[in-house]
């Protein structure tokens, strides 16, 4: 499974649990528990390593704390695939009829990834991003759709690889056929859906989007001793891009090099020769109060051409051992394992709109992976995504590559464009087919405009949620219930 997290290998996702299966064949419950837990827990040792870099440079925690805090996430993230393991095992599948052979594995997968708790919300499904007839169901299901289907696939070709009586080898062709028929109709929604969608995009009003990538890096970004020049460097950056008018200019989360307190209506802002109408979206540090009573928000500004503050958004879902430190309010010696951890407070959320009546619902850093926020944007009027992150703290890894397609479902959920600005990269536009346009690559400064199309489609992810995997939670327990009851009453 941490070979599928490179998108280049996504069909790997229709077998990605077959050996998983076969290994629990003929485990007892014990072992099922076991070998889940080894699986999920190297998965994410080896997907994620990335996580130990980021905790030594950006949170100053000492190599052996932050190898001893990598081993504990990922033993508890472990935990989910050990639990369906054991309960695929122990309500051994192989006894029952076909169909509940061929659901329940799928029904069990989405039922805990929906309910179990993560840093870093990640799903089977998002492998299938660069399979774009395939992730259009999202706009149903949600990424969990996605998962399902190719939880049934691997469940069909385990069960044609393992030993099977000769009484279930008839369910195992039925099994085979309804797997087939449900790739089918993901497959044909997509190629039916994926036309309607570009017709709207291409009658949709133009809005003309400036995306800045300064590429300041690590410890010119954390000194601060060179302020005036960052934001120097940027304003000029955005100025090449004003002879093409662009809409609103949007600048990477907390690069304006400032201190913003939250009384201020008006940021000390030159006078550039900008387009009339023009805005700017920019990521800033935003504070309230003095002393211990401060507050300190990661913020998103929206300012006239002049500089004066027209909306703000402040983010609301924080990095852990980033931004603040899990459980420090019930444990302050937590306090003290890296000074440079931040201290923030969450935001509670919203939209800013720009003059021409355009929603833009921003999300900070990684709340482009939290499917609710973006869902809840969507639903407070925002017509496109916008995401500011800096991931310049995870380095030439595989970091951002798994960022961006984590994030590009979040348009297909909700029928959007998404609009990724990044400090170091990769900055790109994902249209509301989940397609990726205009990258900018990791570690170089640039800037471009783009024209993206605000949209207002109904979606019935947007609408309802994550009703398919509360579904999926229920057929879960009745399935089973059932049939214990069909066997009493036999």
């Amino acid at each position: 499974m941490a070979a599928a997290l490179s998108e280049q290998l996504w069909p790997l996702g229709w077998i990605a649990l077959a050996p998983l299966f076969l290994a629990l064949h003929e485990a007892t419950p014990r072992r099922a528990f076991l070998l889940g837990w080894c699986a999920e827990t190297l998965m994410y040792w080896g997907g994620f390593y990335w996580l130990i870099g980021t905790m030594v440079d950006f949170g100053d925690i000492a190599m052996p704390l932050s190898l001893l805090f990598f081993g504990i996430i990922g033993l508890g993230n472990g935990l989910r695939l050990a639990c369906y393991a054991w309960i695929v095992r122990r309500t051994a599948w192989t006894e029952h009829t076909w169909y509940l052979r061929l659901l329940s594995p799928a029904c069990v997968y989405v039922a805990l990834d929906d309910l179990f708790p993560r840093i870093f919300p990640w799903y089977l499904g998002f492998v299938q991003w660069h399979g774009l007839p395939f992730i259009q169901i999202a706009d149903i299901t949600g990424v969990h759709g996605v998962t399902f289907v190719l939880v049934l696939c691997s469940t069909v070709v385990a069960s044609w690889l393992q030993p099977t009586p000769q009484a279930a080898r008839r369910g195992r062709r039925a099994m085979t056929l309804v797997c087939l028929g449900v790739l089918g109709l993901q497959g044909g929604y997509g190629l039916w859906r994926m036309p309607h969608i570009r017709s709207a995009m291409q009658q949709a009003p133009a809005l003309r989007v400036a995306l800045i990538q300064p590429n300041i890096g690590m410890y010119e970004k954390r000194s601060g001793t060179d302020r005036d020049t960052q934001l120097d460097w940027q304003l000029s950056l955005s100025a090449t891009t004003f002879d093409q008018q662009p809409d609103v200019v949007i600048w990477p989360e907390s690069m304006y090099p400032f201190g913003v307190p939250e009384h201020f209506q008006q940021l000390p802002w030159p006078a550039l020769p900008t387009p009339p109408q023009m805005s700017w979206l920019i990521g800033a540090l935003a504070y309230a109060g003095q002393g211990t009573a401060r507050q300190v928000f990661n913020a998103a500004l929206l300012l006239d051409s002049a500089g004066s503050i027209r909306g703000r958004y402040d983010k609301q879902h924080l990095l852990a051992f980033g931004e603040y430190i899990p459980l420090q309010r019930y444990l302050p010696f937590l306090r003290h394992i890296s000074p440079t951890i931040g201290n923030l407070t969450p935001g509670t959320g919203g939209i800013v709109t720009l003059p021409n009546g355009v929603g833009l619902g921003p999300l900070i850093c990684y709340e482009d992976i939290i499917p609710g926020l973006a869902r809840r944007a969507v639903q407070q009027g925002a017509q496109v995504l916008v995401n500011l992150t800096n991931d310049v703290w995870f380095g030439a890894t595989r970091a951002p590559y798994q960022h961006r397609a984590l994030a590009a479902f979040r348009a297909v959920e909700n029928r959007v464009y998404l609009v990724r600005v990044t400090n170091t990269g990769l900055t790109s536009i994902i249209d509301a087919l989940g397609q990726e346009h205009a990258v900018l690559p990791l570690f170089q400064a640039d800037a471009q405009v783009h024209t993206i199309q605000p949209l207002r489609l109904f979606s019935l992810y947007t609408a309802l949620g994550d009703s398919f995997a509360l579904l999926c939670s229920a057929v879960t327990v009745l399935l089973p219930l059932g049939h214990w009851y069909r066997r009493r009453q036999g």
